[in-house]
This record gives structure tokens, C-alpha cells and sequence, in this order.
């Protein structure tokens, strides 16, 4: 008999934050006091080299904080990786879904995991707070004991309930209803 190989991806854009605005408006008018400062005392020539770097800096913390999440489950295996400004790739974590200790609703169960203590806690979702997301607790080789909070679709969730211990997938189905 044949086995058919799972593989399901997505990528979610995380969006601009105030944190975002007010760091890159703070970042703007330190660097532009600076370069008044510098202007008035020493001339327009070292000016000049302030304000490019100033661009350049204002460059990187824009792409720093122009993030993807992707999430992808091949045959169980959940990897999240984290995409700074589509050039830069982080693997932040993957486990297998047989070490999923909990899968669900975040907003339901938030407080209770701030009390606990995780080796790794990851947010790769829309939101820093992680409101309208799901939340897995794992084992993983690389990050240890881990939280994630993410933002799968529909696909994503299948597969990982498809894959998840039998206890756990009949728990997360029965709370579903």
C-alpha cells in the first residue's frame, strides 16, 4: 500500500506596529538632531556623511522590521521559520507533531501559559499579543521545551491535527464539537 506524502505551507506578513512607527520616527529625529548639531558645529561636509548614514540605518530597521512567518508540516514535521525584508531566513523552530503536548486556542489559555516556564517561547503571528491565534506546546530538539503561537490557515491546522498523538487529536476535536 501506498502512502501519500503530506506537504502544506503558508506564509503570513506581519504588519506594521506602532513600536514599528515609533521606532523608525525615534531613529529619524535622533539621527536628525545629531545632524543639525553636527551641521552647525563642524560644517555641511561631515553633515553630508551623517545623513547617509543615517539613510542606511533608517534602511536596516526598516528591513528588520519588515517581517514573514513561514509555516510548513511535511509528513508531521512542523517547521516555522522567520524572513527578514524576503532576504534573510531564520529557522526559529521544528519538531515532530508526535511531541505536541497541546494544541488551541491561545486567547483561551493565555494566562495560564505566562505562568509556565518554556525553554523557548516563539510568536510567529500576526499580532505581538497573539490575539486570533492558536498556540503548540512542544518538545523539540533544537529549542527545547517550546510555545508557539502562530497563525495557521485552515490547511495548516488539518495537517497538524492529522498528525497530532491520539489522545491530543481526540481532545482538540471534542473541544471543537
Amino acid at each position: 500500500m501506498m502512502t501519500q506524502d503530506v506537504f502544506v505551507e503558508q506564509m503570513i506578513k506581519k504588519p506594521m506596529t506602532w513600536k514599528d512607527i515609533v521606532l523608525f520616527l525615534g531613529y529619524t529625529l535622533v539621527g536628525g538632531a545629531i545632524i543639525f548639531y553636527v551641521n552647525y558645529s563642524f560644517g555641511p561636509i561631515v553633515s553630508f556623511f551623517l545623513i547617509a548614514g543615517l539613510f542606511v540605518g533608517l534602511y536596516y530597521i526598516y528591513s528588520f522590521r519588515n517581517l514573514e512567518f513561514e509555516y510548513s508540516i511535511t509528513n508531521g514535521d512542523i517547521t516555522v521559520d522567520k524572513i527578514m525584508d524576503r532576504k534573510s531566513r531564520k529557522r526559529l523552530t521544528s519538531f515532530d507533531c508526535s511531541n505536541v503536548e497541546e494544541y488551541g486556542v491561545y486567547a483561551t489559555e493565555a494566562q495560564r501559559l505566562k505562568n509556565r516556564t518554556f525553554d523557548t517561547k516563539i510568536f510567529a503571528s500576526f499580532y505581538e499579543d497573539g490575539r486570533n491565534s492558536m498556540y503548540i506546546v512542544a518538545k523539540s530538539k533544537k529549542t527545547g521545551f517550546t510555545l508557539l503561537v502562530f497563525n495557521p490557515d485552515e490547511r495548516i491546522d488539518k495537517a497538524i491535527i492529522e498528525f497530532l498523538p491520539k489522545h491530543l487529536k481526540h481532545e482538540v476535536l471534542k473541544s471543537r464539537g
